[in-house]
Order: structure tokens, then C-alpha cells, then sequence
């Protein structure tokens, strides 16, 4: 079921320089299962944010004469509450007054405010006339790209969750290909003054964002997507070292997810970063690029994320 659109002010979350007396707002979508029964004793909602160039529709892509891109869709089928929400100033979420100022931690508490009131809402049991009160789901978090990164520093600051995923995303410095050479992003920052917002080059990004069995027509539709990114936190999300401390805060379930050719220099050596926490899954997935979405072996991803989020839901340990 679903999307269900659901707008969430967060304008008392923010400081008053941020708003600037601009009402703001977290747009959001939410899907669950057809059968609410499937949803167990323990329900999981999963809130799971885009990267840079991307909106929500990245974990929704409803591609003409092409089926099974939304990993919302996908998720909710396996007995999931799936929420889709746009960064503060990215697709349908309000850009403040001055964007510049939505600093990524900003950026952060804007969607702890929204997470919160989201989660208010279906312990009430009002977001849908058949989805039944969730008092008290599993809550966990997720982003790809810039989205990991966001994840990381709300979870850090706000403790929002009861678990992460970490997809498409590295504590050690985003690494992508010039040609056939590796790079690390972080050296190659545009020249200052920023604007608030970039536009991005999909084009340029062929080799990183997909694997050579995507169809061209999949990869045409994808540009379609492309959206502004503010410059504060998609800059921020290249800068070597950027969520270091956040990251070693972390002290809940982690699953690392990044593809064969991806952004971590050394999938194997992510977990040092998270020195607090003691659960933590790596998956690599095979014959896949930047983008897990629009991979051949997309579901192989999403059913591990489905996967582990039921490895995560145990009881809680008696006092």
C-alpha cells in the first residue's frame, strides 16, 4: 500500500535564523504491507533517505515498461512500514529561506523532528484507515549516499533509531572513478564561493552509478530524477573525514551496504570507524554500481536489508 503523502512541519525544531518566520516542511511517503497481518508482533518501519541529485523517488522508482525499481515497494511486500522522506530543501521538502544555513546537522534535526512526528502518528493510528496502531515498531534508519551520511549524523546526535543501514556511503572518503582511475572526491572541490544549490552531471557518473547490464532506457529515465542538491550538505558529503566523530558515537546495529564498484575504498575496513558499535554487517553487492536501485541484482539487496532488519528485533535484554 502506498505512497501515502505526508507533509510534517518541523519549523519548532529549527532555530529561528534557520526559518527566518518561513513555515518549513518534510515531505514524506509512506507504504506498508497489503496484508497488515504480515507486519508480526514486531513491527519494523523503516525510514530510508536519498542521496545527492536524488529525491525520494530514488527508493521509488516507477520506471515506464520497466518493473520492480522501488525498494519501497519491494520492502513493504515483505512486511515492512517503508518511509520515504526528502531532505530539508531537497524535492518536495521546503527550502529555507536561506540555504546555506541548512547545515547537515540542521538538516539532521530537521528529520529527527519528522521521523518523530511520523512515528506519533502511527502509534495513533491515523495515517491509514486499514494500517492498525503501531505503538512501538523497531525503528530503523537508512539513507544512500548523502543519505548515509545524514543518517549517521542524526542517529549520532538525536538517537532516533534502533538500528542503521549505511548504504552506498564510506566513513573514509568518497571514492569514484575519473575514467578508469580511482579518485578520492574529496580533492576535487569546486572552488569557493558556493552557490546554495548544484546541479549535477548524471552523465559524467555513467561508470560509477551503474553497472553495464543496466538498460539504457532505465539509465535515461533515471536523469529524469535529477534534482537540485543543496550545496551544504552535498558538499559536505564528499569532504574527507565529515561524520569520523559521528560515526565512532554510533552504538546500535549497523549494516554496511555498498556495491562491487562503489564508493568505499576499504569495504573491509568501515567497521573500525564504528568503534562503538558491536553489531555490525558488511554486504558487498555483486555486479552492482553506485546505484543499488537500478542494479540487475537489486532485490538480492533489498532482501538482505530485509534480512537483517529481522536479525536486529530481538526482545529487549531483561534489567
Amino acid at each position: 500500500m502506498g505512497p501515502i503523502a505526508l507533509d510534517v512541519e518541523v519549523t519548532d525544531s529549527l532555530p529561528p535564523d534557520v526559518t527566518d518566520g518561513k513555515r518549513l516542511t518534510i515531505s514524506a511517503w509512506l507504504f506498508f504491507p497489503d496484508d497488515p497481518v504480515t507486519l508480526g508482533e514486531r513491527p519494523v518501519t523503516m525510514t530510508l533517505l536519498a542521496g545527492g541529485s536524488y529525491d525520494k523517488r530514488y527508493h521509488h522508482a516507477v520506471i515506464p515498461g520497466f518493473s520492480g525499481y522501488s525498494a519501497a515497494e519491494h520492502l513493504a511486500a515483505l512486511g515492512n512500514v517503508v518511509i520515504l522522506a526528502d531532505h530539508l530543501g531537497v524535492g518536495e521538502s521546503s527550502r529555507a529561506p536561506n540555504q546555506s544555513k541548512a547545515t547537515r546537522q540542521i538538516c539532521a534535526s530537521a528529520m529527527h523532528a519528522a521521523v518523530e512526528e511520523i512515528h506519533r502518528r502511527l502509534a495513533e493510528g491515523d495515517v491509514h484507515p486499514t494500517l492498525p496502531p503501531l505503538a512501538a515498531p523497531v525503528r530503523i534508519g537508512g539513507g544512500h549516499s548523502m543519505g548515509a551520511m545524514q543518517t549517521v549524523v542524526q542517529q549520532a546526535r538525536h538517537r532516533t533509531y534502533d538500528a542503521i543501514m549505511f548504504l552506498g556511503y564510506t566513513t573514509q572518503g568518497v571514492h569514484f572513478y575519473h575514467g578508469t582511475t580511482r579518485v578520492r572526491a574529496g580533492d576535487y572541490m569546486p572552488p569557493e564561493p558556493y552557490v546554495d544549490y548544484a546541479e549535477n552531471d548524471r552523465a559524467a557518473q555513467r561508470y560509477n552509478f551503474y553497472w553495464g547490464d543496466v538498460p539504457a532506457q532505465v539509465i535515461a529515465f533515471d536523469d529524469t530524477l535529477a534534482v537540485p542538491t543543496p550545496t551544504q550538505i552535498g558538499l559536505d558529503s564528499i569532504r574527507l573525514d565529515i561524520i569520523k566523530e559521528d560515526a565512532a558515537a554510533i552504538d546500535v546495529p549497523v549494516f554496511f551496504g555498498n556495491s562491487e564498484r562503489d564508493v568505499s575504498p576499504d569495504p573491509q575496513a568501515e567497521a573500525a570507524r564504528f568503534s562503538r558499535c558491536t553489531d555490525f554487517t558488511m554486504y558487498l553487492l555483486p555486479h552492482a554500481a553506485h546505484c543499488q536501485t537500478y542494479a540487475g541484482t537489486r532485490q538480492l539487496f533489498w532482501d538482505r536489508m530485509h534480512g537483517w532488519s529481522r536479525s536486529v528485533t530481538w526482545p529487549s535484554p531483561p534489567a
